[in-house]
């Protein structure tokens, strides 16, 4: 599974450098044209599309690496068992809270797919899906950790 993870992962960090050149590019595109009395209509559209995909999966990668903010006091000190079951009871909270949201951001794209941006036209729904797509990426992700801490030649479990 840590495989499939990785392949994964490999395409979100390709797909946020895509969305990234995308959002850059587009705003420079816009802020040139203006130079030169143009304006381009649709460009907050596609550059608030892009940062909300790259925010988002940005946030399931940043998981992946532990590079959100935690408290590891209680944590560095224990040890064996003790540790795991902690890691354990943080992890199963982690995916009840990605659980929730990803049956919060379903409901949210189903209720928004109707409406359209004002410019571009296209669903709203395609900037909202981000939430559940990176909350379901997490949710495989917490469950890779709850396997590999209960492994027997697990060396380091945080």
């Amino acid at each position: 599974m840590t495989k499939i993870l990785d392949y994964i992962y490999r395409f979100i960090l390709i797909f946020m450098i895509a969305m990234l050149i995308i959002m850059v590019g587009s705003i420079s595109f816009n802020v040139i044209g203006r130079y030169f009395g143009k304006s381009f209509t649709g460009v907050e559209e596609v550059s608030s599309l892009a940062f909300v995909w790259m925010s988002f999966t940005g946030i399931a990668l940043g998981f992946r690496s532990n590079l959100h903010p935690s408290f590891e006091t209680l944590l560095e000190k224990t040890s064996g068992t003790a540790k795991k079951l902690l890691l354990t009871i943080i992890n199963i909270l982690i995916l009840v809270f990605l659980v929730y949201a990803f049956k919060g951001g379903i409901d949210y794209v189903v209720k928004s797919y109707i409406q359209k941006t004002a410019i571009l036209g296209i669903s709203v729904g395609w900037k909202y899906s981000a939430i559940p797509v990176a909350a379901f990426i997490m949710i495989v992700e917490v469950i890779n950790k709850l396997i590999s801490i209960w492994k027997k030649d697990a060396i380091e479990i945080r």
